[in-house]
């Protein structure tokens, strides 16, 4: 019959205020110039380290690890702890955090402020309060727009790697994911802030700071 959708009937799905968000971002995202580099690593060592952090502090878990590595690379890197703004690329001050958090109605990504500040228990304590404040929408505006820095980890999905796409206005974004014999890391860069080989320079660092992570039993 004339004009009858093929597609059928269907059910109008309303936007959520999360999900509107998650929109609004990702369309911006869509306008940033961006690559990404990836780099697998081998696992020996962070399976050693969750064992020995277990018995020490069972709170710890693998991405407080992950977040501690990621502060203290973007220390040692602050051109990627950095916004692209017109005429200009600012390096923070500040090394804050996001964690991408899955909602029932969308994507958010709270923030875990002063990373590079915190000890591993500090950061477990952190990360187990702001997935209860995300939970219930109370997260303060900080938590959610202060993000120098992303990560983003589908592996306890099952998803072996993926690229992620960089949150304005930060300059990059880590995606992770399974945590097998190998993990992939894969980070995307705003090519206007971040180029090719200072990236390289970045997952580098961060590559080996996770094969080597002896360093996470000095933040117990």
């Amino acid at each position: 019959m004339a004009g009858t959708d093929a597609r059928g009937e269907g059910r109008r799905v309303a936007l959520t205020r999360l999900r509107r968000g998650t929109v609004h971002s990702m369309t911006m995202s869509a306008h940033v110039p961006q690559f990404t580099l990836q780099r697998d690593i081998a696992t020996d060592g962070l399976r050693r380290i969750r064992r020995e952090l277990k018995e020490l502090v069972a709170a710890v878990t693998l991405t407080d690890v992950i977040t501690a590595a990621c502060a203290r690379t973007l220390r040692e890197h602050p051109n990627v702890n950095a916004s692209f703004h017109e005429e200009a690329v600012v390096e923070h001050s500040r090394v804050n955090i996001g964690l991408a958090f899955a909602m029932d109605d969308g994507l958010t990504v709270p923030v875990v402020l002063d990373a590079d500040q915190r000890t591993l228990p500090e950061l477990a304590a952190e990360r187990e309060r702001l997935v209860e404040r995300t939970r219930r929408y109370a997260l303060h505006p900080d938590e959610i727009f202060g993000g120098t820095f992303t990560i983003s980890n589908l592996g306890p999905l099952g998803v072996d790697r993926f690229n992620a796409l960089v949150l304005p206005p930060q300059a990059a974004i880590l995606a992770l994911g399974a945590m097998r014999e190998r993990l992939a890391l894969s980070v995307a860069f705003d090519h206007r802030a971040v180029d090719g080989a200072p990236g390289a320079r970045f997952l580098a660092t961060l590559a080996r700071s996770l094969t080597e992570p002896d360093w996470a039993l000095g933040l117990v």
